[in-house]
């Protein structure tokens, strides 16, 4: 407020008001930060990349999952409390908005593994509820996804999913793979070049993205 008043600003007028608004969000804590662990951390960083690149062997990426889908995917042997269910499922489609944020939406890249789509997380019509939306946001331009086929064999990334986020200016790229003993993120640039290398091969295994969306279709159409 002192800075507004020495540089003549009214407080109580654009642009004061906004300044005003952003000095007191600084004081909160973003939403993530109440999920607590490394999850949240990943979150906080997913919000400040401009583009990530995401494979999936079993699930649909939880940037890309409906509220049905994504509930059914937190009850798996994981939680049985409903309020931390709620939780987790609001967090999930909080986190979406990265995808549509204004005015640079996330750029996100997605290799989905046939097994992925064929999953019946939920049961038949979950999945199908799923596998349109993943049409409907492959048609947002910063929005692109392969579907790798059972056909395509074995690959570089046969044991796990990863992620790969990018920053602007300057800032080193990260690298973030769940497993079932935690997160792990990877920052040498050794770990990055390995997650580089089979990203670019799934990136060559899989389906063109035009090709891929044809075979959702199908699988949705037909069952899976």
């Amino acid at each position: 407020m002192e800075l507004l008043v020495a540089y003549g600003v009214k407080i109580d007028e654009e642009p004061g008001t906004s300044l005003l608004d952003q000095a007191r969000g600084l004081r909160e804590d973003g939403w993530w930060q109440r999920l607590g662990g490394k999850y949240a951390t990943y979150i906080a960083y997913e919000i400040e990349a401009v583009e990530l690149k995401n494979f999936e062997p079993m699930l649909v990426p939880g940037l890309l999952q409906t509220e049905s889908y994504a509930r059914e995917v937190n009850v798996i042997g994981r939680e049985t409390d409903q309020e931390t269910i709620d939780q987790r499922v609001s967090a999930r489609m909080t986190r979406q908005e990265v995808l549509r944020r204004k005015p640079t939406p996330l750029r996100m890249h997605a290799i989905l593994s046939e097994a992925s789509l064929r999953t019946e997380v939920g049961g038949p019509d979950v999945l199908r509820e799923q596998l349109d939306h993943l049409v409907t946001l492959s048609r947002l331009p910063n929005v692109t996804i392969q579907v790798l086929r059972f056909e395509a064999g074995a690959h570089l990334a046969i044991s796990s999913g990863f992620a790969l986020l990018s920053f602007e200016r300057d800032e080193p790229p990260l690298g973030y793979i769940e497993t079932l003993a935690g997160e792990l993120f990877l920052e040498s640039s050794g770990d990055l070049a390995r997650l580089s290398a089979a990203y670019d091969n799934l990136k060559t295994l899989a389906r063109s993205p035009a090709e891929s969306i044809t075979f959702i279709k199908e699988l949705s159409k037909h069952g899976s």
